[in-house]
């Protein structure tokens, strides 16, 4: 007998540069089976991807964007998704793969379907604003109805768990790093704990307005000059961050906007930073696989701790009991700029943290126990 597939939706395409797209990839390489997304950004023309595709992926058609939210087409793509046996496995947020999920667990009740949830939204302002809270609070009407969730961190876990989900069907499985990636990374020396040297920070991420990015300025601009920034990724907001460096800072200040990098160039950054700060302010942002990149690296992460984010949970380090609050970044920068062996301390301890709660190992035996139980 044929064993079953697991067939997995998503709105973006994969691999991509986002945690969705990254977390489906990594499943996708151990399970096979085929991906569909609406595909929003259009990536599917291509012809280089940021990891390896050793699977097969196809685009759902779907509406234009009606307040960002893109909803599938009738098709018969779709047809055959909704009517297959094979374990079903969405990833959320997004209306869109709800509405498949719960589609094809009514028409075929007794068939497999799973959800991972990837975050909590927040009541941003508008009308877009208001329909995404109202879809958040239909997910999770919806959710503990199917047969089983996958969430990031004890943190999300917990928040589920509260709003209704059963907690025996609820599975954490925290971000990780492809065998390539973390293999890399586990190969860079400690950094030295040189006082002469300047503490390289280090910034990943879409310069987007929740990312923050002006906090760690402002946090910057109140250290003495012995620091440099650099920071990898692109996006809408980055005149306006280039012209709040130049403001804050001076325009011969060492912050360096480097654009969106392949992986060997992001590698050898952090390869060459002190310290990851990843300032986001929602909870949007609910794991950052930059910080296990970091954390692999011998790198501390810095993350603020935010109300159904398991982002400040993910960095956490008994060497640096801070509150994890934005007014204490720039005291914690400091620490770290002042004492070399601090830093160099803190990313041993990081390390061992990635190895004992996110070394690719246990996850992949964590995913293979979930999957055998659902």
């Amino acid at each position: 007998m044929t064993q079953p597939e697991s067939l997995q939706v998503l709105r973006e395409w994969p691999p991509g540069f986002g945690g969705v797209e990254r977390v489906a990839h990594e499943l996708a390489s151990v399970w096979g089976g085929r991906v569909y997304s609406f595909d929003p950004q259009r990536q599917a023309g291509q012809t280089s991807d940021s990891c390896p595709v050793t699977y097969p992926r196809q685009v759902l058609p779907c509406s234009p964007p009606i307040a960002r939210m893109q909803l599938p087409w009738p098709s018969r793509r779709l047809v055959t998704l909704l009517l297959s046996g094979d374990h079903l496995h969405g990833h959320l947020p997004s209306p869109g793969v709800l509405m498949l999920l719960v589609a094809a667990k009514v028409l075929r009740p007794k068939r497999r379907v799973t959800v991972h949830w990837h975050s909590f939204l927040e009541r941003s302002p508008g009308f877009s604003g208001r329909l995404f809270l109202s879809y958040q609070w239909l997910a999770l009407k919806c959710v503990p109805l199917l047969d089983g969730v996958i969430t990031t961190s004890p943190v999300l876990s917990d928040e589920l768990v509260r709003q209704g989900c059963r907690s025996r069907r609820v599975q954490v499985l925290p971000c990780c790093l492809s065998q390539e990636q973390e293999e890399k990374l586990l190969a860079i020396p400690p950094r030295p704990a040189d006082p002469a040297r300047t503490m390289r920070v280090l910034f990943i991420g879409r310069l987007a307005s929740y990312k923050r990015l002006d906090w760690l300025l402002n946090a910057l601009a109140e250290l003495p000059r012995r620091w440099e920034l650099q920071i990898v990724g692109d996006g809408p907001h980055r005149e306006a961050f280039e012209a709040l460096s130049e403001s804050l800072l001076g325009p011969g200040a060492p912050v360096h906007f480097l654009g969106q990098l392949d992986e060997a160039s992001k590698l050898q950054q952090i390869a060459a930073a002190d310290v990851l700060v990843l300032p986001s302010d929602r909870s949007n942002e609910a794991f950052g696989i930059v910080q296990l990149e970091a954390m692999a690296a011998s790198i501390p992460a810095l993350a603020f701790e935010r109300r159904r984010s398991g982002m400040g949970w993910v960095c956490q380090l008994e060497g640096l009991p801070w509150t994890q609050r934005p007014d204490e970044l720039a005291t914690v920068l400091t620490l770290l700029l002042q004492n070399p062996q601090k830093r160099r301390s803190l990313g041993l301890e990081a390390r061992r943290r990635y190895l004992r709660l996110f070394a690719r190992q246990h996850w992949l035996n964590t995913l293979q126990i979930w999957t055998e139980q659902n």
